[in-house]
């Protein structure tokens, strides 16, 4: 530190901020106009960066257009028409040894799955196709309680018919009401000088409510409105994934108290027919 010399007062302010005699801007305010200079230039700075780094017009035009088709493809009401189109090939005609006949569906190479009351007593049937030859399968298995059954054919021996693949089981539950469903099947249908059938007929309607049986008897059945007729049963009943989420069993008759029923009918539970098909040991 340099000694004060005799005479000499110290005043720590003009020592350490002498005041310019030629300005009248002090020390302090040319670091305030420095400090604003520099917040103005990295807000511009930051606008800028803003502008190159966020959406171009063009991009946010595009993503509102995508927003605004998201939102109509979630109201509008599903087309049940591409569904039938993607799966009739694999709904089937099946005729049963006492000249009966019902709806079944490819569940997977080689097995067609059906109701039980179809088939019941029958150990051979014959399938036929919308527009392929009839062929032959065996009843490999019967569900009574649930009214499933598995039919097997050899697919070595069989032609199916373009487009048959095997249908998917989708489920069902309480969130699903009043949501759309499609139920096919052969109910009026007769066999054509060809032995073919056609393709099968397209009921729709929606899940009215999921009814359960109990155990010993049908077990958990889809309540619907789709209207379905002697014939139909067997055949696949569909959500609008195309998804298989029950399979047509009956038309409500009666109330308990006797009343007539008009326009309730049942489908088996896709659960209900995944336990049948492990019971069976088919999967």
């Amino acid at each position: 530190m340099k000694p004060f010399r005799d005479g000499e007062i110290s005043d720590p302010a003009k020592s350490q901020n002498p005041v310019n005699p030629e300005s009248d801007i002090s020390p302090q305010r040319n670091c305030h106009a420095a400090l604003v200079i520099r917040t103005w230039a990295l807000a511009v700075a930051l606008i800028l960066l803003a502008g190159a780094c966020g959406p171009t017009e063009a991009e946010l035009d595009a993503r509102i257009e995508q927003a605004v088709a998201d939102a109509v493809a979630e109201t509008t009401t599903p087309d049940l028409s591409s569904v039938y189109q993607q799966v009739w090939p694999a709904v089937f005609y099946i005729e049963p040894e006492d000249g009966q006949h019902g709806t079944g569906w490819l569940l997977e190479p080689g097995v067609i799955a059906t109701a039980a009351h179809v088939v019941s007593g029958s150990e051979q049937v014959t399938v036929r196709q919308a527009a392929a030859p009839a062929f032959a399968a065996t009843v490999a298995g019967v569900d009574r309680r649930r009214d499933v059954a598995l039919l097997r054919y050899n697919v070595d021996e069989t032609t199916l018919g373009a487009g048959a693949t095997p249908l998917s089981l989708g489920d069902a539950d309480i969130h699903d009401i009043a949501r759309d469903l499609l139920a096919l099947g052969y109910s009026g249908s007769g066999v054509k000088g060809d032995g073919q059938v056609g393709s099968p007929k397209a009921n729709a309607g929606i899940l009215s409510q999921i009814t359960n049986f109990g155990a010993q008897r049908y077990g958990r059945n889809l309540e619907m409105d789709a209207p379905i007729d002697p014939g139909d049963s067997g055949g696949p009943v569909l959500n609008t994934a195309g998804e298989v989420v029950g399979m047509v069993r009956a038309a409500a008759r009666r109330t308990p108290g006797g009343g007539q029923v008009v326009g309730t009918f049942y489908a088996v539970h896709a659960d209900e027919i995944r336990a049948a098909v492990e019971a069976m040991g088919e999967k």
